[in-house]
């Protein structure tokens, strides 16, 4: 069961008296097999501290089973230990070290590791002990993408198609590859597929599903369907309803209520956990730009859709000798793998705010504000952040910036989509939400990409971004 997750041996309580207790099974050998299936179900079904559990208790017994480190591998990466399930993936494959499905597994290992080139070490050595091998190829498209590899990336997921041509995951997968390649036509029908995934969030409606036709006069419901910079991208294209003549209802995080309740072209907005008013028809947002044939050549140029409420609720101060007032946001929040590789070392954020012509303000949230007094960065970034407690608050400190210069994250989309100069911080290995048609071409006219040349290398992006900041000062001092 190498490509299959998997505990606790049920505990037989002894005989009374001295009676030995009558083995459950045949032989040792039988009771190992049998354990081994129960601890692969407590896997399966997500126990995984009991899975873990029951792998070193199994270990203690055999102490070099390639099947058995596998599994306790992959259970402990599920459970983010990484460092750990590197180890055990070695250790399968210094018994096994032909096996195509342990060298995939520990690439997958290393891989949620950040240990890309690793990695794909691994994952081609699968490929090559197995030509056929079609979750190896679906494997090493993952690692290739994450890497910018796009083009090889998508000839690997084009392959696992070849061999597996009806897998959801591999297609939306696929798909997403298709978008960071500028494919987005292609790109966004292909994929609808996610919503044949075990795993999407199917929403619980009694009415149909809006697939593109006449909707003039009917009141669609848009709901988020997966994160908040997703709605922020996407419900630009909410207006385009309205043009046609539909009655729009947003359905959004309570973060977001405040800020789309001010927008003229929708009608309604209801935060999640709210009563849903009557609706026709629904539609997830991230479905739009597919549903409504969106002209992808013109979104750059399109005007700013977002703005902050008229009544500010947060007022930015000055400093007489500033010629700027830059906001920051750095860290992402903790979450899945790339979600530190989004993030950016706030010593280079610190490095910027040492010059008397910025005037920098934090917009950071979460723990990651404590970077500021933890490295004595309060007389240089005032921090704002903690009094930022919904999207419309940190509309209104945007609008009072000449800039933003911020990590991927949702509050660089709320600020792009406001019209907003924005410069955003990329890795390598961009997400498709940022690029459209081109390496450097933005969905937002006022959004300015800065991309790792290589894995990792947030240097080369902040000597970047000190060029353009000097190029900008030299423009205020003129203007």
């Amino acid at each position: 069961m190498y490509g299959t997750p998997p505990i606790d041996a049920p505990r037989h309580d002894s005989l009374a008296g001295d009676r030995a207790p009558t083995p459950l099974f045949g032989d040792d050998t039988q009771s190992f097999v049998q354990q081994m299936r129960l601890a692969a179900q407590a896997h399966r079904a997500g126990r995984l501290d009991e899975a873990i559990g029951s792998y070193l208790r199994l270990l203690a017994v055999q102490p070099h089973h390639a099947e058995l480190h596998n599994n306790l591998g992959v259970a402990l990466r599920l459970a983010g230990k990484l460092d750990a399930s590197v180890c055990h993936h070695r250790l399968s494959l210094a018994v096994e070290p032909d096996n195509p499905a342990l060298h995939s597994n520990l690439g997958n290992a290393l891989r949620a590791a950040n240990r890309l080139d690793e990695a794909a070490t691994h994952h081609f050595r699968s490929i090559s002990l197995n030509r056929t091998y079609a979750e190896g190829f679906f494997n090493l498209a993952l690692c290739l993408r994450d890497l910018g590899r796009v083009e090889e990336s998508i000839g690997c997921f084009t392959r696992a198609l070849a061999l597996e041509p009806d897998n959801p995951r591999v297609k939306a997968e696929h798909a997403i590859a298709l978008l960071m390649r500028g494919e987005m036509e292609a790109g966004f029908a292909a994929y609808e597929v996610r919503k044949q995934l075990a795993d999407w969030p199917r929403p619980d409606f009694s009415k149909p599903a809006w697939l593109g036709g006449p909707i003039g006069g009917r009141r669609i419901l848009l709901y988020p369907e997966q994160g908040l910079s997703d709605v922020l991208l996407f419900v630009r294209f909410a207006r385009e309803l309205k043009r046609r003549g539909a009655i729009v209802i947003v359905l959004c995080q309570a973060l977001l209520r405040d800020l789309l309740a001010g927008i003229d072209y929708i009608d309604e907005v209801v935060a999640e956990g709210e009563l849903l008013p009557e609706f026709d028809v629904h539609a997830s947002l991230v479905s739009l730009p597919h549903l409504c044939h969106v002209d992808f050549e013109a979104v750059p140029g399109e005007p700013a859709y977002l703005q902050a409420p008229a009544a500010s609720r947060i007022k930015l101060g000055h400093v007489e000798r500033s010629k700027l007032r830059v906001g920051a946001y750095w860290a992402a929040m903790p979450g899945q793998a790339q979600d530190r590789r989004r993030s950016a070392p706030f010593s280079e954020i610190m490095a910027l705010a040492g010059d008397p012509e910025l005037l920098m303000f934090s917009l950071q949230g979460g723990a990651a504000q404590k970077e500021i007094e933890q490295l004595g960065a309060g007389g240089l970034v005032h921090d704002v952040g903690r009094g930022i407690f919904d999207f419309a608050e940190a509309a209104t400190a945007l609008a009072q910036l000449d800039l933003l210069i911020s990590i991927d994250a949702p509050i660089a989309h709320l600020a792009a989509a406001m019209g907003i100069r924005t410069w955003v911080l990329l890795p390598q290995a961009a997400d498709w939400r940022w690029r459209l048609r081109s390496r450097s071409g933005s969905w937002h006219r006022t959004a300015r990409l800065f991309i790792q040349p290589r894995a990792g290398d947030w240097a080369a992006v902040f000597a970047s971004v000190r060029r353009e900041l000097a190029t900008l000062k030299q423009g205020a001092r003129g203007s």
